[in-house]
């Protein structure tokens, strides 16, 4: 089967102008961790967190593409948006840290993907912590929306300093007929 030659990656000047736009994004660095603007070469990776966690009845590699383009396309809209979280030592990816806006979302949220081989390694708190602070300073307040049958993602949000935010999960519960956990992450007053 061929990949759709939205994936394929670009060649000759496409390739130099699309190397200098992920050039002009942040590049935040850890004590472990290189947060980087996404690439093409990252959508495997993506594709398979992203339908792990995400994916619904009928959805495959073209809901995980669309879902991957948007949020690469945050950093052009909103100056903010998806990384591709890599180890220092040796290139790997183990993830991708995220400050976006979904159709709907009342303010932006921080949300986190860890690969299954990098789980319980501390790499997405570190991932997260980078990305928070770089969000809040340019934005203020953010939240992370966590699915209730998702506890990794409600103790990672509480590490990081976040509060549960009750008056905003009964608002969206009321709006959008599903429950959620709000976690609200407060930038300097």
């Amino acid at each position: 089967m061929t990949a759709p030659r939205c994936t394929l990656p670009p060649t000759g000047a496409a390739a130099q102008a699309a190397a200098m736009h992920r050039a002009s994004l942040p590049v935040i660095e850890t004590a472990r961790l290189r947060l980087r603007a996404p690439m093409l070469d990252d959508l495997p990776d993506w594709t398979a967190v992203f339908l792990e966690a995400f994916a619904e009845p009928g959805d495959g590699p073209d809901r995980a593409w669309a879902e991957f383009s948007y949020y690469t396309a945050g950093w052009m809209l909103h100056g903010h948006g998806l990384w591709t979280v890599e180890r220092l030592s040796d290139g790997t990816r183990t993830g991708f840290v995220l400050v976006g806006l979904e159709w709907g979302d009342e303010e932006p949220e921080l949300g986190y993907m860890t690969l299954p081989a990098y789980r319980r390694h501390g790499y997405a708190e570190e991932a997260a912590t980078a990305a928070r602070d770089f969000a809040l300073g340019l934005l203020g307040d953010l939240v992370s929306y966590v699915d209730p049958g998702n506890p990794a993602s409600d103790a990672l949000a509480a590490r990081l300093g976040a509060a549960r935010d009750a008056k905003a999960e009964a608002r969206l519960e009321a709006r959008d007929g599903a429950p959620v956990h709000v976690w609200r992450h407060r930038g300097a007053a």
